[in-house]
């Protein structure tokens, strides 16, 4: 085997010209995994700065690099999960049981709805402020962003204009 040359602009190609769609769920993943900056939980970056074997030349803008053996490792096993539960989301393992979960409470799902207008609402203040100028979201933020926003299941939006009149 060996090295494929401009192999991520090649992906892209593909990407962007195919019609199917598990195609492009798994591409998006691969495309994206790389793109974005792996940025460890608020409770691991607190243990780094705290530890005195670690350097961060910067606790803003931490580096791997400037890491103990032990966070480094920590860090890679919090980025590799992060994949793994990207790709549960992405085959819909991950939104069953949640759903499962929800309605088997007794308010499992009133709140799970709750905290999904609430959600949708934060979105909708995000895109308008972007929208406005107020924050600069990067594009591939903004294209995340948008496409949940506008991707609301319509049972989900509440009872429409046309369908109050009939009711």
């Amino acid at each position: 085997m060996g090295f494929e040359p401009n192999a991520r602009s090649r992906l892209r190609l593909v990407y962007e010209t195919t019609s199917d769609s598990r195609l492009r769920q798994e591409l998006a993943i691969v495309l994206e995994e790389e793109s974005m900056s792996q940025v460890p939980s608020a409770d691991l970056r607190l243990e780094i700065v705290r530890c005195p074997a670690c350097r961060p030349s910067n606790s803003a803008t931490l580096a791997r690099e400037e890491l103990c053996q032990v966070h480094r490792g920590r860090w890679n096993a919090e980025a590799c999960s992060r994949v793994e539960t990207d790709r549960e989301v992405m085959t819909g393992v991950y939104l069953e049981t949640l759903m499962r979960r929800a309605l088997a409470s007794d308010q499992g799902g009133t709140q799970f709805l709750s905290a999904f207008q609430r959600q949708a609402r934060a979105l909708e203040a995000v895109w308008e402020a972007h929208q406005r100028g107020a924050v600069q979201l990067p594009d591939g933020v903004a294209d995340k962003v948008e496409q949940a926003r506008t991707q609301v299941p319509s049972f989900l939006l509440g009872t429409s204009v046309a369908t109050a009149g009939r009711l």
